[in-house]
């Protein structure tokens, strides 16, 4: 589990994400600008998988600007990501 919280134009919205595809679904649904694309020899990431995976490893307290978005991670929850967390705590 990962709180985040999501600035932009002055204004904030915190966000809880239980599952990493989760916080790709909320990506998905935002607008970004720029490479929205970056191809490799046998495969392609969208920016939101990009950054899903940046988000999903930064620190309580850290933060990552992409767009006009700032995205910074205000709570973390190691037991819901581990499959004693799942049993224990149903997520």
């Amino acid at each position: 589990m990962i709180k985040v919280n999501v600035k932009k134009d002055g204004k904030i919205v915190s966000k809880t994400f239980f599952e990493k595809s989760d916080l790709l679904t909320y990506l998905k649904s935002l607008k970004f600008f720029g490479v929205t694309e970056i191809f490799y020899e046998n495969y392609s990431e969208t920016i939101q998988e990009i950054l899903c995976n940046k988000i999903w490893k930064l620190g309580v307290g850290s933060f990552i600007e992409h767009s006009n978005y700032i995205f910074s991670v205000r709570g973390k929850s190691p037991y819901h990501n581990t499959e004693h967390g799942k049993l224990m705590y149903g997520s």
